[in-house]
């Protein structure tokens, strides 16, 4: 891989079909939403902090506040591959987190699907978009 962009996106999608588990950081065992970001992040050797203790689902404003200590935002213009996309079902409440692989997919776990998929950014996923995070270290 060229950049470390790519090389999350790759790290990410490597991760489809990992059994979904809450809280979890290991693709060998199973990852939730936060994990499949974090374990493909440091795969690539970029740092983003780690947070636990969230209930069912995650507390945005305890991850968002990780986030901001080594990533930064991004317009959804300049958004690329690896970049971590944050959903919200509510305005007010983001509680998905996702990675972006290519220009128009994501792979992210759900509780729904048991599971870690790659989908579409469709409407709907748009719609729900909150935020867009770079990672220290991520060029662009």
């Amino acid at each position: 891989m060229s950049t470390k962009g790519e090389q999350i996106a790759a790290a990410a999608e490597a991760m489809v079909g990992t059994p979904f588990r809450h809280q979890g950081r290991n693709p060998q065992s199973g990852v939730d939403c936060v994990g499949v970001v974090l374990c493909a992040v440091w795969s690539a050797g970029c740092d983003l902090p780690d947070c636990f203790g969230y209930g069912p689902l995650p507390k945005a404003d305890m991850l968002l506040a990780e986030l901001g200590k080594r990533a930064r935002r991004v317009h959804r213009d300049d958004a690329q591959p690896g970049d971590v996309l944050v959903f919200a079902y509510k305005p007010e409440l983001p509680m998905h987190f996702a990675v972006l692989v290519g220009s128009e997919h994501v792979v992210h776990a759900h509780g729904s699907t048991g599971k870690v998929v790659k989908h579409r950014l469709t409407n709907a996923w748009n719609n729900r978009l909150h935020s867009i995070w770079r990672a220290e270290g991520v060029d662009g």
